[in-house]
């Protein structure tokens, strides 16, 4: 059913949106892609997953304290990796987020293991509109996105960090020139980035499963994402988010699921060759 889809293809793409904002907000501030990210996602899964179950309490009071310290987390992969290479290539600082990549993978493995897990999030039932079924947890996703969505831009476009972050993006050298703490800016990005990881995470792990290796689809989809929307354009990575997600969705109910992410690449490649500053780039955060 067309509507059926089209409500997946919005969840799915929900989330994705929600895994790209924190990659290109890096990206726009810094001009840095941070590999290192989707292992951000997976762990704060695995800490949602942890403070519910030690504290036993519910997901929506675990999901703050998770951002908290993956927001943390993400300032120091910041402070103690990237920033000793800033200045050096784009080259050098792929290779050290690539590192720290596997690093956390592997601290992920030491303390939780490479089992599957389940992660409830409280939330039972579906709402159910003539022929479309939507459960509450898929609900929770797409109400997750936008108050996010919505304090993201309260951050960027109401808020005197915002438009500090704001010109940082636009031209660093300026920026310090009129006082700005670019470093400071830089790890205030990190840590935004981190917590949006997070709530990706943690939505996708209650939505299918917690595992050491969950971050590395999320990463690459991020990455198709922002090239797709524009590199540090963050209307472009929630458009991008939503369209792949519907894209992936129709082309897995209508032709083929096994073809879902050929058909995905496909786009970012004619994006690539056509307009390589993607569909809304040069709007960066």
């Amino acid at each position: 059913m067309f509507e059926q889809q089209l409500v997946n293809g919005l969840v799915l793409g929900s989330i994705y949106a929600l895994g790209a904002l924190g990659f290109t907000l890096i990206y726009g501030v810094a001009r840095v892609v941070n590999f290192a990210y989707g292992e951000l996602l997976m762990l704060g899964a695995f800490i949602t997953l942890t403070v519910m179950t030690q504290l036993d309490i519910s997901f929506f009071i675990a999901l703050p304290f998770s951002m908290a310290a993956i927001a943390i987390a993400s300032v120091l992969v910041y402070v103690l990796t990237v920033r000793p290479v800033m200045r050096g290539t784009h080259l050098q600082a792929l290779l050290v987020t690539t590192g720290v990549l596997y690093v956390l993978r592997e601290v992920a493995i030491y303390f939780w293991g490479t089992a599957p897990r389940q992660m409830g999030m409280g939330l039972d039932g579906a709402l159910e509109w003539g022929e479309i079924i939507v459960t509450h947890q898929r609900l929770l996703a797409i109400a997750t996105m936008g108050v996010l969505v919505f304090a993201l831009y309260a951050i960027l476009y109401r808020m005197r960090v915002g438009k500090a972050l704001r010109a940082v993006a636009q031209n660093r050298a300026g920026a310090e020139a009129i006082g700005l703490s670019v470093d400071r800016m830089i790890a205030f990005a990190f840590a935004v980035s981190g917590a949006m990881a997070c709530a990706a995470g943690a939505l996708i792990g209650g939505l299918y499963a917690v595992d050491p290796t969950m971050g590395s689809a999320p990463l690459l989809k991020s990455f198709v994402i922002v090239i797709f929307g524009g590199l540090g354009s963050v209307p472009g990575a929630i458009a991008g988010g939503l369209l792949i997600g519907l894209i992936e969705t129709f082309t897995g109910s209508y032709i083929s699921f096994a073809f879902k992410d050929v058909f995905t690449f496909l786009i970012m490649i004619a994006v690539l060759l056509l307009r390589p500053a993607g569909l809304l780039g040069g709007r960066a955060a």
